[in-house]
């Protein structure tokens, strides 16, 4: 939370926010103290302020308890901006690792209702240090003098339990359903963050307003670079914020305008329902995008034609199938309703009118969502709308990172289909009941390699040619083959460097140009974290001068497009350093042998130009001017 120093303030110094410091092992605030905004990261928030944190930090070993875990918001979370609701956790990645192992600092960001009540408690930034020796549950609760922070046993039954049962336990400790009263929401982790020593793709499940009113499984997730393991090694199950009042940022009429843009207007129209003011689908529809052009990610990242993935395309279940209906829903105060959530259709069928099956149902399937659903199911070989369901939900109860999770799956039966010693027991693509059992067996620790990730497993069995990551951070859902810029993401590959579907949607791409890719890189693709900082909205799409008016109106103060790029420009790089200052050398922004032309996944009829050579010319050029303009910034400091 942002507080006023004055009582007109007029510039964004007049501004400051509260850092607590809470010693886990005492289970005592070490210090609290409200520190005067200095420059636009400090005011945006999120990363801007976070890197900042971690950077005062040495780290060797991600799980040390000296080693910090970041908790924090954005200048536009939990306020009436459309949807302000992120927080962040910032850290040491135990899976974004240099070549000679040590942890590179990362984040990941959870929407959802946590962050708005995170806000409202008065906690600005949290830095947690330490470990229990039990499992507690952290509690930040709404005080006369701002946030307070305590830690309490974990409460009867969340030992070992699913995410589901975790939530339902806080829930009605913390809540009043019965009489509609919600001061409180929870950030928890599954057995998954429970067992860290051996899964570091743990992910941190944040509640909804609408998982904590009606108690069906609706979460956000704080998903990449496995924030949960490092929660868990911290001894902490769950996170309750709980706020009695909500403190909300209402803005002027200027809010209004942008709101009703963000909501009804063309920015947000892909994420859309087509009922709702004619909606392209959702994050979902990219399946069907990318597959008839032959570039949708199957089996392990090689797609050997088009259309081969139709039956569980979202418009084939959502318009096709008449086994399901689907609703689409929104965060708390969002119009896009970007869910798509599945229901089974009712005894006697779906009715015809859409309007009609929306009110009436059968039992909750899952949530149609791009990441989820295309790497458990077609990258994994999985074509059955149901199993793919199954396998989504079951890295939601276990408390994965579906993307990591699946993609390392992919990597697994790969390897096995090779002729190679199999591992995992031999799961092969296609095997949904073999994917689930190792999906439990690793989150419950019963297997100690393969949930430490892709990077782990390849140089562990070897296979590192077919990997898929980057900096030890699995790839999303979109071919390495058509984006050379994913090592230069500083979080997730596709929400952290906006590269990665330039080759399908960019009309002047030009996919063997090296000075293409290097504009793209150098002077675009990091703008996309700009919403790390101000806590909007991946998917309302808000333009910098957008962000800009959204944040003079809800503060009082100017402030400007050139001022949101600049602060966020000086995240990129200040991440950038943060890597450098762990041993990150040229060397370490590299992708795995087969995605270049000439190797097995490298010549694919949809995608056959990235060769190695032009790849290492994006690579050492946008390298060397990051690291030209770290050290024009003063970054360079940190750098050993």
């Amino acid at each position: 939370m942002l507080k006023a120093r004055t009582q007109n303030p007029v510039q964004t110094t007049d501004f400051c926010f509260t850092r607590v410091m809470f010693d886990v092992s005492s289970g005592q605030v070490v210090k609290m103290a409200d520190l005067p905004v200095a420059d636009d990261m400090d005011f945006m928030g999120g990363i801007g302020r976070s890197f900042k944190i971690v950077a005062d930090y040495d780290v060797d070993d991600p799980f040390a308890p000296e080693a910090p875990l970041v908790l924090n918001t954005g200048c536009l979370t939990g306020t009436a901006f459309m949807t302000g609701l992120r927080a962040y956790f910032t850290a040491y990645s135990p899976l974004k690792r240099t070549l000679t192992g040590k942890p590179m600092a990362g984040w990941s960001a959870m929407s959802g209702s946590f962050g708005r009540k995170l806000m409202s408690t008065g906690m600005g930034d949290l830095v947690l240090v330490g470990a229990a020796d039990a499992p507690k549950i952290l509690v930040i609760t709404q005080g006369s003098d701002g946030p307070q922070v305590s830690l309490k046993p974990a409460p009867e039954g969340m030992v070992g339990a699913q995410v589901s049962e975790r939530m339902k336990i806080l829930n009605a400790q913390y809540n009043n359903p019965e009489k509609r009263q919600f001061p409180a929401h929870f950030a928890v982790i599954g057995p998954a963050g429970e067992h860290w020593q051996t899964v570091w793709m743990a992910n941190i499940v944040g509640s909804t307003q609408e998982m904590v009113m009606t108690g069906e499984e609706k979460y956000r997730f704080a998903g990449r670079l496995g924030m949960g393991a490092l929660l868990g090694c911290k001894n902490i199950l769950g996170i309750v914020a709980h706020a009695a009042e909500d403190v909300r940022r209402e803005g002027d009429e200027r809010l209004k305008a942008i709101d009703r843009e963000i909501g009804r207007g063309e920015q947000s129209r892909g994420f859309r329902n087509p009922h709702n003011n004619d909606g392209l689908g959702g994050t979902g529809k990219n399946e069907h995008m990318l597959d008839v052009v032959g570039v949708l990610p199957f089996k392990n990242f090689e797609p050997r034609g088009e259309n081969l993935a139709v039956p569980v395309h979202l418009e084939t279940m959502r318009d096709e199938n008449p086994a399901f209906v689907v609703i689409d829903r929104g965060c708390f105060g969002c119009e896009i309703a970007c869910h798509q959530d599945f229901y089974a259709a009712p005894e006697g069928g779906r009715d015809p009118d859409w309007r009609v099956a929306r009110q009436n149902y059968g039992a909750y399937l899952g949530r149609y969502e791009y990441e989820p659903m295309e790497l458990s199911g077609p990258n994994l070989g999985v074509l059955d709308p149901h199993d793919n369901f199954i396998l989504a939900r079951l890295d939601d109860e276990l408390g994965f990172d579906t993307i990591s999770v699946n993609v390392m799956l992919g990597f697994v039966m790969d390897y096995n289909s090779r002729g190679e010693k199999p591992i995992g027991g031999g799961v092969q693509f296609g095997d949904v009941a073999g994917a689930a059992r190792l999906k439990e067996d690793i989150a419950y620790g019963r297997e100690t390699l393969l949930g430490k990730g892709t990077k782990a497993i390849s140089e562990a069995v070897g296979g590192q040619g077919f990997a898929m990551h980057s900096k030890g951070v699995e790839y999303p859902a979109y071919l390495p083959q058509t984006n050379p810029g994913y090592p230069f993401a500083l979080a997730g590959g596709h929400m952290s460097m906006r590269t990665f579907l330039l080759y399908v949607t960019d009309p002047d791409c030009q996919p063997e140009s090296a000075d293409y890719w290097v504009e793209q890189i150098t002077k675009n693709g990091w703008a996309a974290i700009a919403k790390d900082l101000h806590g909007g909205c991946l998917f309302a799409f808000t333009p910098p001068p957008q962000v800009a008016e959204g944040i003079s109106s809800a503060y009082g103060v100017p402030f400007t497009a050139e001022r949101v790029l600049d602060a966020t420009y000086r995240a990129h790089l200040l991440g950038m350093a943060l890597e450098m200052k762990q041993g990150a050398t040229r060397d370490d922004y590299e992708m795995p042998r087969e995605v270049f032309a000439g190797e097995r996944k490298g010549d694919l009829p949809g995608a056959n130009f990235l060769s190695r050579e032009l790849f290492e010319e994006i690579r050492d050029r946008s390298f060397d001017y990051f690291k030209s303009e770290l050290t024009r910034l003063g970054y360079d400091r940190y750098i050993a």
